[in-house]
């Protein structure tokens, strides 16, 4: 892998320009460094929570059965519409991340008013979901209302100012524990479908846990927190913050609308079928989305903005092409041994949408550099074509193809949108992306789709560890240098 010439290239030795060259070297080499190593805390702490939350995933869909975790995949789904006007930008878009991290003093300024802001509206959302429940089936209406309860820990969190202190490790304890205590409540409360109700409670109750842990870490390194609501303050943030909104919306009918019109069209065994084998592939989008929160607070910072954007591409390469050629190959093997055999129909479409992570995570990356370059209106207009295009795919697909018609539209609207931000990136001053960032790590999954393809009857256990060698040995044939090629693209 290799960044462009240009930016490598450096004046000889003994020209004048040579100290100013070699600090510019160590600076992108130390927020390299910073992103990866916030990232590695924060994706530390992201990845076991999440094997939690999968491990209490599997417990239920196996306990309640694929038409009761069907309720819970419909609930899940609305609420993410929800809390990204509950986190109106401030975490998921990295707006309060990038006021933070510009200025470590606007934690007094903005974190009040913001946070008080932001539980005003996530009770007013509350209050809206529990009207409705007399009007919903029963027990959807009261397991949704209930999901609704975690809006109050999204609001009143204080997340998104941990991470534009790029204070990774207290986000990473917090998101344990609140996974860790939802886990242990739905061990203990829930033992059948009957107890479907229960499960929004013990979210609500970790969720709670974990931004109780984040605001009292503040309080004890020195940020007071008396909440106040200064319109001064609120007003041009949720002015700027008001284009993502709109757009992390319209990027939720991109991410769900396939599962909504699966009910809509078929029924929730689909539901929870199509849920199931999201499940992993929203695992790894979900660190994806960790990184792109650690990069932000060094991208803002960063002399050299584009090579430390390139650096990051060439990383989620690194990561994620193997997962992408060996998930998709093996998706009906893992599908069988995490949720048993009751849930095989869920296998082809596991297998089709695994190829949209690293086109999922490559669009995190591009959109946080449209959001550090001032794009967001871009960002807005991208999502927006987006949502429409998938949204009329759907459509078209879902009736006829049902999960594997619902698949093949996510994957074909994140390769449009990742095409689509890393072009408007360009706008914003992000050089294009070289195919040389990313060759080494694409022949490598070549080569483990060439191993494993012929061997489809080979047992996870066996597949994992073959493909695993397989795309580590032709790294290093191919002779990147695993030491450095995680901070600095090989030439």
């Amino acid at each position: 892998m290799s960044v462009p010439a240009s930016a490598l290239a450096c004046p000889s030795a003994g020209a004048p320009e040579a100290a100013p060259a070699e600090t510019h070297a160590a600076a992108h080499a130390r927020h390299s460094s910073a992103v990866l190593h916030g990232f590695l805390a924060l994706a530390s702490g992201e990845v076991t929570a999440r094997f939690i939350s999968f491990a209490a995933t599997v417990y239920l869909a196996r306990t309640l059965g694929a038409s009761s975790y069907g309720i819970l995949g419909f609930a899940a789904a609305v609420m993410l519409y929800l809390s990204r006007v509950a986190d109106f930008g401030m975490e998921f878009f990295g707006l309060g991340v990038r006021e933070i991290a510009e200025d470590h003093s606007r934690v007094a300024t903005l974190g009040p008013s913001l946070v008080a802001a932001r539980l005003l509206v996530a009770a007013l959302l509350v209050l809206g979901l529990f009207a409705m429940v007399p009007f919903m089936p029963s027990p959807d209406g009261l397991v949704l209302a209930l999901y609704g309860l975690t809006l109050i820990a999204v609001g009143g969190g204080t997340r998104w100012i941990h991470l534009g202190l790029q204070r990774t490790r207290r986000v990473a304890m917090a998101r344990i524990a609140g996974e860790g205590t939802m886990l242990l409540l739905v061990l203990l409360l829930v033992h059948g479908r009957q107890n479907v109700v229960r499960v929004p409670l013990a979210q609500f109750a970790g969720d709670s846990l974990a931004a109780l842990v984040l605001l009292v870490s503040l309080r004890a390194w020195g940020y007071e927190f008396p909440l106040r609501f200064d319109t001064r303050v609120i007003r041009p943030i949720f002015r700027r913050a008001a284009p993502l909104v709109a757009s992390a919306l319209l990027g939720l009918v991109i991410y769900n609308s396939d599962l909504i019109l699966l009910r809509v069209f078929r029924d929730s065994r689909s539901v929870g079928f199509y849920a199931a084998g999201y499940l992993l592939v929203s695992f790894m989008i979900n660190v994806g989305v960790s990184y792109a929160q650690s990069l932000m607070p060094a991208l803002t910072r960063a002399s050299d903005r584009t090579r430390l954007y390139h650096t990051a591409w060439a990383q989620m390469a690194l990561l994620t092409l193997a997962v992408a050629a060996g998930g998709a190959l093996t998706a009906r093997h893992i599908v069988g041994v995490v949720f048993g055999p009751a849930y095989a129909p869920a296998g082809l479409a596991l297998a089709i949408l695994i190829l949209s992570i690293p086109l999922s995570l490559g669009r995190e990356i591009a959109t946080a550099a449209l959001v550090v370059g001032g794009g967001h209106r871009r960002v807005l207009r991208l999502t927006a074509g987006a949502a429409v295009f998938n949204l009329a795919l759907n459509f078209a697909v879902i009736p006829r193809w049902g999960l594997e018609g619902a698949a093949i539209a996510t994957v074909v609207t994140e390769l449009l949108r990742c095409a689509a931000s890393v072009l408007e990136a360009r706008g914003v001053g992000f050089a294009l992306p070289s195919f040389r960032l990313v060759w080494r790590p694409a022949l490598a999954a070549a080569a483990l789709a060439a191993v494993l393809l012929p061997l489809p009857s080979l047992s996870l256990w066996a597949a994992v560890p073959l493909g695993a060698a397989t795309y580590a040995l032709t790294l290093l044939l191919t002779g990147l240098r695993p030491s450095s090629a995680l901070l600095r693209p090989s030439p």
